[in-house]
C-alpha cells in the first residue's frame, strides 16, 4: 500500500516552500496564470523524501505509515526536479533532500517576515528521531540501515567488507607470498651463505627439512591472515557493496 500525501498535506508542503522548487539550483516558481481566465498553470509536485512504498526511491522501512505520508517527509519541487530525484536517486540521498527542504523554507520564512537571513536559523526537527541512517540500495533505492546486511526492498545482500570469495583468494595470495618469502630466507639465503663462506653445519637432513617446512607453514599462515586483515580494514573504509546473489 502506498502512503501518499492527502491534498491538505500537499498544500502545506507547497506553501512552506513559498510555491517555489526547493532545489537550490532551480528555485523556479511553480504556478502562474493560464490562458483560461479562471484557471492557473501548476508545475509543482509534492515529492516524497523517503518513498511512499517499498521499491521506491530512498524507501525507509524504519518509518511508520504516518511518518511516510506526513508533510515532514515531503519536499516541494518542480516536475523536472521531482523526476530527477527519483530516477537518479543515488545522487539525491535523504540528507541532501532534507537540506533542500530546510533551505527553501528558511528563505520563504525570511521573505514572508522580511527578515535578513542571518536572523533565522535552521530547524533541525525535520530530521526524524526515528529516521534511519544508512545506505541507499542501488537496485531499488531503499534505505538500508547501518549494521544491516539485507535490503528489505529487493533482498539484495549488503557486504560492508570483503566477500567470502575475496577472502579466500587473498588468503591464497598471502600463503603463496609467505611460502616464497620463507623459502628465500630459510633455505636459499642460508645455503648461499654456507656455500660462500665454505661453512659446514652438521644438521640431520630430515630434521632440517621438517624444520623448514614447519616454519614455512607458520610464516605462510600469518602472511595469509595479515593480507586478509589489511585488505578487510581498507575495504571497510569504503561504502558497503550490494549484491543480488549471496556472496557470503
Amino acid at each position: 500500500m502506498s502512503d501518499v500525501f492527502i491534498d491538505r498535506t500537499k498544500r502545506a508542503i507547497q506553501d512552506r516552500a513559498g510555491n517555489r522548487c526547493s532545489n537550490p539550483d532551480c528555485r523556479v516558481l511553480t504556478s502562474g496564470p493560464n490562458a483560461h481566465p479562471e484557471k492557473s498553470t501548476k508545475t509543482g509536485v509534492a515529492a516524497h523524501i523517503t518513498a511512499a512504498s517499498p521499491g521506491g526511491a530512498r524507501f525507509d522501512p524504519s518509518l511508520t505509515a504516518e511518518q511516510r505520508r506526513s508533510a515532514e517527509n515531503g519536499i516541494w519541487l518542480c516536475q523536472n526536479c521531482a523526476h530527477f530525484i527519483d530516477t537518479d536517486y543515488l545522487n539525491y540521498p535523504v540528507k541532501r533532500l532534507y537540506g533542500w527542504k530546510i533551505q527553501a523554507e528558511f528563505e520563504a520564512e525570511c521573505e514572508v517576515k522580511r527578515l535578513p537571513k542571518k536572523e533565522t536559523s535552521f530547524n533541525n526537527s525535520y530530521f526524524h528521531d526515528n529516521q534511519e541512517e544508512g545506505w541507499i540500495c542501488p537496485f531499488c533505492g531503499t534505505v538500508v540501515g547501518l549494521g544491516k546486511f539485507v535490503c528489505l526492498g529487493c533482498q539484495a545482500e549488503v557486504v560492508p567488507g570483503l566477500t567470502k570469495n575475496e577472502r579466500i583468494e587473498l588468503a591464497k595470495t598471502g600463503m603463496i607470498a609467505g611460502f616464497a618469502s620463507s623459502a628465500i630466507f630459510l633455505y636459499i639465503v642460508p645455503s648461499w651463505i654456507l656455500s660462500y663462506f665454505k661453512l659446514s653445519i652438521p644438521v640431520s637432513g630430515n630434521k632440517l627439512i621438517i624444520s623448514i617446512i614447519f616454519t614455512s607453514a607458520i610464516i605462510s599462515f600469518f602472511c595469509a591472515r595479515g593480507v586478509v586483515y589489511l585488505s578487510e580494514k581498507s575495504r571497510m573504509q569504503s561504502p558497503p557493496r550490494f549484491f543480488r546473489n549471496s556472496v557470503r
